[in-house]
């Protein structure tokens, strides 16, 4: 099940899912990697925002952009992976 990224626990494996946002915020989430299939794993939260790893970057979001970043289980079956992250991991 989709949900914003701020409901997962630190150290949660999740794959993005979407991004519920207004094109500002869609393209600038989609620039930093944040990407539809994309692994990534939550390194701490609070109401102040959401740190996250992706694409082997720390990024720390603000607690409203975070909330509208939508994720999965990184074993959800839900949204397919993202390409050529799954080759990375792959090779890794």
């Amino acid at each position: 099940m989709q949900k914003p990224l701020t409901k997962f626990p630190t150290g949660s494996e999740v794959r993005i899912a979407g991004i519920d946002g207004g094109r500002g915020a869609r393209s600038r989430m989609l620039a930093l990697g944040l990407t539809p299939g994309c692994p990534a794993t939550v390194l701490g939260g609070g109401p102040t925002g959401c740190r996250v790893r992706v694409r082997g970057a720390d990024l720390v979001l603000c607690c409203g952009l975070a909330e509208k970043i939508l994720a999965v289980d990184a074993d959800s079956n839900e949204i397919p992976p993202c390409p050529c992250c799954h080759r990375q991991c792959a090779k890794a």
